[in-house]
């Protein structure tokens, strides 16, 4: 009886792992779309037009689908930090350019040599993507440009006599006096006071003059400040005297306030990023253009951000999800002109050629400016350096401090925060 009950018992063993090893063969293997995970930094009117991309994307094909999920971008970088580091990021991620090196370092982006065709690279500007290397290799694809430009009125400029557009440090203010004798309006809407934001746009414009003299705003290497010298005092100087010798910039402006006297007709020249094109063209009866950031200082170059889509490692990284995750940035990189409704530059050559993104008013009379956009410093200290220097651009400017004594304490400054990563 027990040998019975033994070879009983055997049997169903023996079965059990037929059973298993047959249904562990014949499991079929899923079938459908590769689902992917993505995050998103994007809100507002950017957010629109980049879920409608997403929604695109999924229905101009079957074999990916690409779930969205909008994170606030006061917590984005916090939330995809803490992923990263924990290997559980989703498949595709958005980091603005200036924020890579803060992830590379550490592995926590694939590299995408290898996995991006020769032809496709060669379709992209040349500055954007060599922002998305380091030490010779490409961790993310730049899906925009975002450069500061020039916003003009038209109708003021016209009141005023002006028929082309001023690209020199004298011919703007020259321009801007001229305005404001004909129409009592500001010549400029430069936002030089912190409000809901930081004054960035005095470090964009300091930073683009500085490099337009043939300057940079910190050493080759990224390790020391290189802007207190003759470059950064013209730089400086003009941003003063816009404000305190020919008073046709307001003092005490914050970004909000700088938009709004535009938007309302008040100035005649607004600088900002494309960002801003949305907006105000949307603002009724506003007669205005939009130019590549002008050669104030001689040479051409303006500051600019960019979004990239970079690759998180994995804990257990999945080649087919890799390459389904590639094919996603392909084809958003590949159709920029809808990206580009939100303002934005494509950094794709191809794109820049199609009839449809020609055809999107502004866009194309400022896309020149992908090709002299600077890339942000490669140091982890940006970020820092960045909101130091606007608050002491900020009180340079409105205070009319003395600009030797200005850049000194913003060359000290800096160097400071650079020794302290």
């Amino acid at each position: 009886m027990r040998k019975n009950i033994l070879l009983i018992a055997m049997v169903a063993v023996l079965a059990s792992g037929l059973l298993f090893a047959q249904a562990t063969q014949e499991e079929p293997k899923k079938e459908g779309p590769i689902e992917l995970t993505f995050w998103s930094l994007f809100t507002g009117g950017d957010g629109e037009y980049f879920d409608a991309m997403i929604q695109e994307f999924n229905a101009s094909q079957d074999k990916i689908v690409m779930k969205n999920d909008m994170v606030k971008f006061d917590n984005y970088y916090t939330k995809l930090t803490t992923a990263l580091a924990a290997k559980t990021a989703p498949d595709v991620v958005v980091i603005h350019q200036g924020n890579l090196l803060n992830y590379v370092p550490s592995g926590s982006l694939l590299a995408l040599d290898g996995l991006v065709d020769s032809t496709t690279l060669a379709d992209f500007q040349k500055a954007p993507l060599d922002g998305c290397r380091f030490d010779g290799k490409l961790y993310a694809l730049p899906l925009d440009v975002h450069p500061i430009v020039m916003y003009y009125n038209k109708d003021l400029l016209a009141k005023a006599g002006i028929t082309e557009i001023p690209q020199s440090a004298q011919d703007l203010i020259n321009a801007g006096l001229a305005v404001k004798k004909a129409t009592g309006k500001w010549g400029f809407a430069i936002d030089n006071t912190t409000g809901t934001y930081k004054a960035y746009t005095l470090t964009r414009l300091f930073m683009s003059m500085v490099a337009q003299q043939g300057g940079s705003l910190l050493t080759a290497d990224d390790k020391a400040p290189n802007f207190d010298n003759a470059y950064g005092l013209k730089a400086l100087k003009w941003l003063q005297e816009l404000v305190n010798t020919y008073k046709i910039n307001p003092t005490e402006l914050d970004y909000d306030g700088a938009m709004n006297t535009f938007k309302l007709g008040d100035a005649a020249f607004y600088f900002n990023g494309v960002w801003a094109t949305g907006t105000l063209e949307q603002q009724k009866g506003l007669n205005f253009g939009a130019a590549p950031l002008p050669a104030i200082m001689g040479g051409q170059a303006a500051w600019a951000g960019s979004h990239t889509f970079a690759i998180p490692t994995q804990k257990n990284q999945d080649p087919q999800k890799v390459k389904a995750a590639v094919t996603f940035i392909e084809w958003m990189t590949s159709h920029g002109e809808l990206w580009a409704k939100a303002g934005h530059i494509p950094t794709r050559k191809s794109v820049a050629a199609k009839d449809s993104f020609k055809a999107l008013p502004y866009r194309a009379d400022y896309a020149a400016s992908a090709a002299f956009a600077l890339s942000t410093p490669r140091t982890p200290a940006w970020e820092e350096i960045y909101g130091t220097l606007s608050d002491k651009l900020e009180y340079a400017v409105t205070k009319n401090q003395d600009p030797a004594q200005a850049l000194a304490d913003m060359s000290k400054t800096t160097k400071d925060i650079l020794a302290s990563y």
